[in-house]
């Protein structure tokens, strides 16, 4: 699982990589953690890269770490869950903060063991919100339904491996966006897996034909040299020039 983690005191960015980078989620994988000490830098990432969960400060200068919430809620979607860590712990901050999406808002100085519980807390939480509000997942011709592992194109039914599946799904959520090639096996395969450098353009390949994510059938399954794959949906006026 990939965390963002922003704030501009090195002490607590060291702090917080300390504390995460010795819990384990209940599947044992550990969790990666990428330090920004400031917003612009954070944006630019979050435009061409996915993170799971986001922790931000909210003292940051010139964008605030509030203004970046509000930017992640508007443009990420799905928006990755947020935390607030911050000193700021007045009654007004953290109901104005929560009522811009934050999912959990802890004062600072934190306790790594309530740090880590609030931390599991909201990944259980927004697990097992998408577990609820993903049964049956649409995009224009292509259904997933979650529950059978099953895809359909124009209705008709199409057979994938569970990771082809899985793939397909992950790229489908994430349409638009860059997705690297670190983060796609870092969510589809087990640590130590046996891989060949071929293992993902082999699996993308064989999503593309079986799923016809083609310009005539208005997907593009397209490669972002030297980083990984991104999946874009076609306007009817994009399809009829290509």
């Amino acid at each position: 699982m990939r965390i963002a983690i922003l704030d501009d005191e090195p002490m607590e960015l060291e702090l917080l990589q300390d504390a995460l980078g010795s819990y384990s989620l209940h599947d044992g994988s550990l969790l990666s953690c990428t330090a920004f000490s400031n917003s612009s830098e954070l944006l630019r990432r979050l435009k061409r890269e996915t993170f799971d969960l986001i922790i931000l400060d909210w003292q940051i200068p010139e964008i605030s770490g509030l203004q970046v919430l509000l930017w992640i809620k508007e443009h990420l979607k799905p928006a990755p869950p947020v935390i607030m860590l911050t000193s700021r712990a007045a009654e007004r901050d953290v109901v104005q903060a929560l009522n811009a999406g934050a999912d959990e808002y802890i004062s600072k100085p934190f306790r790594q063991a309530e740090l880590l519980a609030r931390l599991n807390n909201v990944l259980r939480h927004c697990q097992g919100k998408r577990a609820y509000d993903e049964r049956v997942l649409i995009f224009g011709n292509i259904r997933f339904d979650i529950h059978e592992l099953q895809v359909r194109v124009s209705d008709v039914p199409v057979a994938l491996t569970l990771r082809e599946f899985n793939l397909a799904l992950l790229l489908f959520k994430n349409q638009g966006r860059p997705l690297s090639r670190d983060y796609l096996y870092e969510h589809l395969w087990a640590r130590g897996e046996m891989l060949s450098s071929r293992t993902l353009d082999t699996h993308i390949y064989r999503i593309r034909n079986k799923l016809k994510l083609t310009s005539e059938h208005g997907w593009v399954l397209s490669n972002v040299y030297g980083y990984g794959y991104r999946l874009e949906a076609l306007g009817a006026q994009d399809i009829e020039e290509s």
